[in-house]
């Protein structure tokens, strides 16, 4: 972890230099879902797990971390396609990809960058919510629908179609443990390891 976190210094420097600091509020969330505010509003946390990739082409599986921190965004896909660790850093629409071995690139197209890195395209800002329950703010979310304890089960946003399989309090919170994605020729599950809220651990 700690030379991710090196790695992860880098390219903050790289995306330092290419982007200017805005403000750092979180995003306004749609009303009308239960806790999507406490949710959509949380500034930093992390996902350890698991995705598992299908595409009309090809499928594959790998490990994932993702931490969450304010506007930024740093995730490590571990395994797939025997490409070892690629990570990758989003900050508002620039994204740097590094596969490894000084093959960095910047991009302010991330779904075009990510198609081009790992074979298929999905949106990083939205998902960013989608993993944590909750719709991303901008398109209205459609069809939801909700469990009898109020935690969303089901509901499509931008061509996206999102199942929330299973969920499991961590840190005083109830977050997904399972979602299905699906859309634009690509099948995507996300199975949560574990979630750590707050500042994630050294």
């Amino acid at each position: 972890m700690r030379g991710r976190l090196r790695l992860a210094a880098v390219s903050l420097t790289v995306l330092a230099a290419a982007t200017s600091l805005q403000g750092c509020g979180p995003a306004p969330v749609r009303p009308g879902m239960p806790g999507s505010v406490r949710l959509a509003g949380l500034e930093r946390w992390r996902l350890e797990g698991r995705v598992a990739v299908q595409t009309a082409d090809d499928a594959w599986q790998a490990s994932l971390s993702w931490d969450h921190d304010g506007r930024q965004d740093r995730l490590w896909i571990s395994g797939p396609l025997n490409q070892g660790t690629v990570s990758i850093v989003l900050q508002d629409d620039l994204i740097l990809v590094n596969e490894g071995n000084g093959n960095e690139s910047i991009s302010r197209d991330p779904e075009g960058l990510l198609k081009e890195k790992l074979g298929f395209s999905i949106p990083l800002p939205s998902l960013r919510y989608w993993v944590l329950g909750v719709a991303a703010p901008g398109d209205a979310g459609e069809e939801m629908e909700f469990y009898p304890d109020g935690r969303l089960k089901h509901f499509k946003q931008a061509e996206w179609s999102l199942d929330y399989e299973r969920y499991r309090d961590w840190d005083q919170f109830t977050l997904p443990q399972k979602v299905s994605i699906q859309g634009r020729s690509l099948k995507l599950k996300l199975f949560a390891d574990e979630w750590t809220v707050g500042n994630p651990p050294s």
